[in-house]
């Protein structure tokens, strides 16, 4: 039997229907399913579930060995856990992000914080090199932005160079692929997705 490939999509602006990253994301998704290359599709809204910002006892448990934490700290992990469970589980990662201040929304930023993890999502071998587990993702960035990045200098570009950096440091070999919506704040924009997404 054939496994059924499943796509976390990750949705980090809090625009609702407003949204444009949100938009493109959605289409991302909609065109994977009519390819059939997915069939499940697993939805997390970070505006309506935030993610916890690191704190002291989080980031004490984060760097616990996992089978040594209390129950105080385990109840400190559980978000974490369950982020690192929907990744693990995924086969491919939609992740949508409107451009805020050059960088990515703070919603997705929380939410790459609770997924890095030393001895869970990456370790160390006995030569003391960072080996990932949770290689072979392939993820979607869908980015958002009210302005266009060929108006800025060339290393201005914060978002996908830090998702792709993340994933393939601290999670695991990754292909990120990365769409983007731009000039929304222009008068008269209108978004097409749908050309957006020729190359996909």
């Amino acid at each position: 039997m054939t496994k059924k490939k499943t796509v976390l999509h990750i949705i980090s602006s809090a625009r609702e229907n407003e949204s444009y990253s949100k938009g493109l994301s959605l289409a991302i998704v909609d065109k994977l399913i009519s390819r059939q290359e997915v069939d499940v599709v697993i939805e997390r809204n970070l505006a309506k579930e935030l993610p916890p910002f690191l704190h002291g006892n989080l980031i004490g448990a984060f760097y616990k060995d996992p089978r040594s934490v209390n129950e105080e700290e385990r109840r400190l992990l559980e978000y974490a856990d369950a982020v690192v469970n929907d990744v693990s589980n995924a086969d491919i990662l939609v992740l949508g992000t409107p451009m805020y201040n050059l960088g990515m929304s703070a919603l997705l930023k929380a939410w790459i914080d609770q997924l890095v993890r030393v001895g869970v999502t990456y370790g160390f071998d006995e030569n003391g090199m960072r080996k990932c587990n949770l290689n072979g993702k392939k993820v979607y960035l869908a980015i958002a932005s009210g302005g266009k990045l060929e108006y800025w200098p060339k290393d201005y570009e914060f978002i996908a160079s830090h998702v792709s950096a993340a994933f393939n440091a601290y999670v695991g070999a990754t292909e990120v692929h990365t769409f983007r919506v731009e000039g929304t704040a222009m008068p008269g924009f209108q978004a097409d997705y749908q050309k957006i997404l020729e190359s996909l």
